[in-house]
């Protein structure tokens, strides 16, 4: 039903009718023609489901944008994870989803009041997960190392183990097994593909052993994972191998997202700074071919070399016209797009396109604004907002749809508190018509 539309002819025909009433002459209704962007947001409102549970955010001329209280829903948990960071998704041959994430809550969340108890919870640094076709609690296997599950009375219930350990983290196998959680060297996840009926996943090595600069980023490792069986299996996501030393150059972060392209190369994107965007490609797409690295030289020509990039190379290498981080690069018709965040933990998000993956990615345009306030209970204000990321497999209807990680002021208000287990966590967004912002 054509809604809108029709309460604007209404409008016109009390107006009319109140003017004949005054000047009794007759009052002839005028039909209200819409605007092409109010036929485009019209069109979006009637194939959205109730069941989808999506709640009108913001409009931004044609694009209109949505916070997806289903999914939102959907990680709103009271055992086992119950809150991270990180939410990265690939999807998979067998139609299922691919999910990593970052440091983690795992253990037990009151659901009356949504606080966290920190001594019911510990902290693996990374976990990840296997969503079945659909969008029901039964859909999500979490494919954790649980200390234990059976007595709600004893200590660790639900709780977990680091899914890939560092090889320089320093806790014996003893402790590892009681529950405690590697703080001096760990990974955090990097984008992922599928390769010959295998997952392959980059993992960022994070050195944490410098007080005075935390989470220094150090090398990648490539994980293969086994996608035979189903979830549940014991095959299923079973690590078949862990190279720990694939990358040991990297600082730069590439490969954090991934775009696969039809020209046979993965392209991996990474940043310096956090704001300047790099890129480098695999030879086929297959993460163990080799790399090459898209750097400009003094004059500002680029070509692509097989060497690591030297600090001097990467700061005159960036892809894009405009300040962002975490970019993510998909292809529709001719036309390469970009999405990331605005600068400084932004609330802004940015759309740039280009005629290549490689770039130069320009034209950027704000797409759309995440909310300064969460919809949680208690304490709805939060410190900051980051690593926005794109979930293309999630979308119904070719709508982006992406996740926010978002955290506390203090690192004591995730306990003990009403709503203190909705900061860290993600929560999602729908945009429609995003495209059409370039029509503008």
């Amino acid at each position: 039903m054509d809604r809108y539309k029709n309460r604007k002819i209404l409008s016109l025909l009390l107006l009319c009718g109140i003017l004949g009433a005054c000047d009794k002459f007759e009052a002839v209704p005028l039909e209200y023609k819409s605007t092409p962007q109010e036929e485009a947001q019209e069109a979006v409102l009637n194939t959205i489901k109730p069941t989808w549970e999506l709640e009108l955010m913001e409009t931004n001329g044609y694009v209109m944008a949505f916070k997806d209280k289903k999914y939102d829903k959907l990680f709103t948990r009271t055992l086992g994870w119950n809150g991270g960071d990180g939410v990265l998704t690939t999807l998979l041959p067998d139609g299922n989803a691919f999910w990593s994430f970052n440091d983690s809550w795992y253990g037990v969340v009151d659901g009356e009041n949504r606080s966290r108890d920190g001594n019911k919870v510990n902290f693996p640094r990374n976990t990840i997960m296997v969503q079945t076709p659909g969008d029901e609690e039964e859909n999500l296997v979490w494919l954790a190392d649980f200390v234990q599950t059976t007595d709600p009375a004893a200590s660790r219930y639900y709780q977990a183990r680091t899914h890939i350990r560092h090889p320089k983290a320093s806790l014996s196998e003893e402790e590892v097994q009681k529950g405690e959680i590697d703080q001096d060297w760990l990974y955090w996840a990097g984008d992922a593909t599928v390769c010959n009926n295998q997952l392959q996943v980059l993992w960022n090595g994070v050195d944490n052993t410098n007080q005075q600069a935390l989470m220094r980023h150090e090398g990648i490792c490539l994980a293969t994972y086994s996608l035979e069986g189903n979830p549940g299996d014991d095959s299923y996501m079973k690590l078949i191998n862990a190279d720990h030393h694939f990358n040991d150059a990297d600082i730069y972060g590439y490969g954090s997202t991934l775009w696969e392209d039809e020209d046979g190369h993965i392209y991996l994107y990474g940043s310096y700074n956090n704001y300047d965007m790099l890129v480098a490609r695999t030879a086929r797409h297959d993460l163990t071919s080799p790399w090459e690295y898209y750097v400009s030289d003094e004059q500002g020509n680029f070509s692509w070399q097989t060497t690591y990039p030297t600090e001097q190379e990467v700061k005159r290498s960036r892809i894009q016209d405009t300040d962002c981080s975490m970019p993510w690069v998909i292809k529709k018709g001719d036309t390469y797009y970009m999405f990331a965040q605005a600068k400084w933990f932004g609330r802004e998000m940015y759309i740039f396109r280009s005629d290549k993956p490689y770039g130069p990615f320009v034209d950027c345009k704000r797409l759309f604004g995440l909310p300064d306030l969460l919809d949680k209970l208690g304490e709805r204000t939060y410190k900051n907002l980051y690593m926005v990321n794109l979930h293309p497999h999630l979308s119904r209807n070719g709508e982006l749809v992406f996740s926010t990680n978002t955290d506390a002021k203090d690192f004591g208000d995730n306990f003990n508190a009403v709503g203190s287990a909705d900061f860290y966590r993600p929560y999602f967004y729908r945009v429609y018509n995003w495209e059409k912002v370039y029509d503008e």
